[in-house]
């Protein structure tokens, strides 16, 4: 199938890219501004901006299948930006799509675990575009499925890796709540699993589909712990409360708004890292036939290698 990633400079897209070409399929991958560390030969890479419809309309003719990866991801920022980006791209996409034969749109959504008082302008101006999506299936039969993925890492991985991992390294990590709130671990290669198996499906155009590990008994002690053990670390012993947490992010938001300074926590990380609510994954192993291949100690064996891969560098 010819198919067009969005954001395929991202971990997810990235990876996606590279999947897809795997199984054979004919893969063009929009970026913004630069390619991946490692781009894959086989794929097209073209430049576009999705909130500037003029610079990608010539690229969606010939797709059968769109995987809109493209957002800004990050637990903090003004809204008018994440609503350009999330909410307003997303609707370009949908525009030039419904001119061609579009067979499914494939938007990565947000598993909306946080409360409302969490929420971050990412996860609201995903759930807006959400809702858009759906209302297009309902009222036009616009054929898309939202994949809601939970916490995805692994090798590569900046977010729930790198970013936890360097600052264990500094000693810059504190468990919240004794870090009992639980780490709904999404294996990259799983939640790829899941998005080839999307392609082939037909009965699950209109789905809105939760997609983990399939485990909700790793809390964030556990995994912050192993990480510590892959650095050469001590068990952390560092904890603080949610109420201090949250009033430690809201002074670093202020400080973010003033100075620029960046937050090194926020608000919607600390609804994260304090999140007890679980998330069941039935509604994919019933339509896509889903099971996570890679199990939690598994993901940790092949993440342990690739950090010390990446330190002996």
């Amino acid at each position: 199938m010819k198919c067009l990633v969005t954001g395929a400079a991202g971990y997810i897209g990235d990876s996606l890219v590279k999947r897809l070409i795997y199984e054979g399929h004919e893969v063009a991958g929009l970026i913004n501004q630069s390619k991946p560390k490692q781009p894959e030969n086989k794929a097209t890479y073209i430049k576009g901006d999705i909130t500037d419809i003029n610079t990608i309309k010539n690229i969606i003719k010939d797709v059968e299948i769109i995987f809109h990866c493209a957002a800004i991801v990050k637990d903090y920022g003004l809204k008018k930006n994440f609503y350009k980006v999330n909410f307003e791209g997303t609707k370009n996409l949908v525009v030039l799509s419904e001119s061609f034969d579009i067979k499914k749109f494939i938007f990565i959504g947000h598993i909306g675990y946080e409360s409302e008082a969490d929420k971050s302008n990412y996860a609201k101006t995903k759930d807006l575009a959400e809702k858009f999506l759906l209302k297009k299936y309902e009222k036009e039969k616009f054929p898309i499925v939202i994949i809601r993925p939970g916490n995805v890492f692994g090798p590569g991985s900046e977010t729930w890796v790198l970013r936890p991992f360097n600052a264990i390294l500094k000693n810059r990590i504190s468990l919240i709540d004794d870090g009992i709130g639980i780490f709904h671990h999404t294996y990259i290669d799983n939640l790829l699993d899941c998005l080839i198996a999307v392609m082939s499906c037909p009965k699950v155009i209109g789905e809105v589909i939760d997609v983990t590990d399939g485990d909700d008994t790793i809390t964030w002690k556990k995994y912050f712990n192993d990480l510590a053990e892959i650095a050469g670390k001590k068990q952390i012993k560092k904890n603080m409360s949610k109420n201090m947490a949250i009033n430690i992010a809201k002074i670093m938001l202020f400080l973010n708004l003033i100075f620029r300074i960046k937050p090194w926590i926020t608000p919607t990380a600390v609804g994260i890292l304090t999140n007890k609510k679980s998330i069941s994954i039935k509604k994919a192993q019933e339509l896509l036939n889903y099971e996570p291949k890679i199990n939690y100690e598994n993901a940790m064996k092949k993440i342990k290698k690739w950090l010390q891969e990446e330190i002996d560098k």
